[in-house]
């Protein structure tokens, strides 16, 4: 009981502590903002891998082939009749073909890194907005949407601009635009068929958003039972125009429309043998979960056959980290109740589970990242869930809830400097 009553009174001067002095408020919120403003200025400095600038490039020449060699191995260049292409969705690529046209117009090329800050500055505003339309304060939103960016596996790919990187930044920013949409903004079901005709021509296995909306859709109360159809014809036709143009897309490449060229890809051997069991099959789902749930950070210890650590002590694990190490707040939905559950947080989790499991049957694991950067495929929704869950318990975020969700964007900081550098 004198435990309690302890714990009571530090929560309570803590809050004096920050909410009678406003300039405290703007120290704390000054830290996060700071290193989301540095990830932002790397994004745009840093050039990485070009490659969907590269292949917008040759879009505007009238090739769907690159027209210069990307790199060897490592590089993943599929090579096909003596020419090279690119087995990544072609969406952000034809995202920047008008932006190349007008740069090569000038003798200029366009870098992703020009595009990216504005692809994160916009995931923040998704976020912030249906932060907003759970009754969040601004305050709070802002730490939410601070969260997110910072601390998950986001801060990873928004920091390097290249291609991999530069293609799971467009399917956050399409997925959390879908949820805005459906959530805080205008519910426009035709619009929600066209970005997940985008998610599925960026990263085929994000796609998974469209089961919530169908979920919603048929079993939810969002569209009157006779409408249903009308806004199912409005969702789903232009997924199927998306299908028909990757279709096209490989036919033309691959003279198969079911081929995307991953079976002619130039990789190193290791992945080579994994991929020898499956480009995605029930085989791989071990590893996958191993390294989205239970890896963590490497210990840097003094020498090879010494455990005594040294500066900085951990390291990112390029195999892949915990989303619980790098979104430690996650872990309070396994405190709330399967009944504190509405519907729609029901259908949203079955989401969720339904990505993760197509993820984790994947072969590859996204080497040389920060974190388990495939979780970006589904984390969209898990992270719409967190907000959903704990604001039907709380009104607000506790003290201890936002130390969670900025201390986490700090420490994540913290390993990835050390990655990149």
């Amino acid at each position: 009981m004198f435990k309690n009553r302890i714990v009571r009174i530090v929560k309570r001067e803590t809050k004096r502590w920050i909410y009678r002095n406003p300039q405290r408020q703007i120290f704390i919120f000054a830290i996060p903002l700071l290193l989301l403003f540095w990830i932002i200025v790397m994004s745009f400095s840093v050039e990485g891998s070009q490659q969907f600038s590269l292949l917008a490039q040759a879009f505007l020449h009238g090739q769907l082939n690159f027209r210069h060699w990307i790199g060897g191995k490592g590089q993943d260049p599929v090579l096909y009749h003596g020419k090279i292409y690119w087995d990544e969705g072609p969406f952000p690529a034809i995202l920047l073909t008008p932006l190349m046209a007008i740069f090569e117009f000038f003798r200029h090329f366009f870098w992703q890194g020009y595009l990216m800050w504005l692809l994160i500055v916009g995931v923040m505003f998704f976020v912030f907005e249906i932060a907003r339309f759970f009754k969040f304060s601004k305050e709070n939103s802002l730490i939410l949407a601070l969260g997110f960016c910072l601390g998950s596996v986001f801060i990873g790919v928004a920091a390097v601009a290249s291609s991999w990187f530069f293609a799971q930044v467009v399917t956050t920013f399409l997925l959390f635009w879908g949820l805005y949409e459906f959530f805080a903004y205008k519910r426009r079901w035709w619009l929600l068929g066209i970005i997940c005709a985008f998610i599925l021509m960026t990263r085929g296995t994000a796609i998974v958003l469209l089961l919530f909306f169908l979920l919603e859709l048929w079993r939810g109360n969002v569209v009157p039972e006779g409408k249903r159809f009308k806004k199912l014809i409005e969702l789903g036709l232009p997924i199927v125009t998306a299908v028909l143009l990757l279709g096209l897309y490989n036919f033309l490449r691959f003279h198969n429309p079911l081929n995307g060229g991953y079976m002619y890809q130039l990789q190193y051997a290791s992945s080579d043998e994994s991929r020898a069991y499956g480009l995605f099959s029930l085989v791989h789902i071990p590893a996958g979960l191993y390294s989205a749930l239970l890896r963590g950070p490497l210990a840097v210890t003094r020498t090879t056959t010494s455990w005594t650590l040294k500066f900085p002590f951990i390291e990112n694990n390029i195999y892949g980290m915990s989303i619980f190490v790098t979104s430690p707040y996650l872990l309070s939905l396994f405190f709330h109740k399967w009944s504190s559950f509405s519907r729609q947080a029901r259908h949203l989790l079955l989401t969720v589970l339904v990505g993760a499991v197509w993820v984790f049957s994947y072969y590859g694991l996204g080497l040389l990242q920060f974190g388990y950067r495939y979780s970006l495929d589904f984390l969209p929704e898990l992270f719409v869930l967190f907000i959903i869950i704990y604001r039907i318990e709380h009104r607000q975020l506790s003290t201890g809830m936002k130390t969670v969700l900025l201390g986490s964007g700090v420490f994540n900081f913290y390993l990835l400097m050390f990655f990149l550098l």
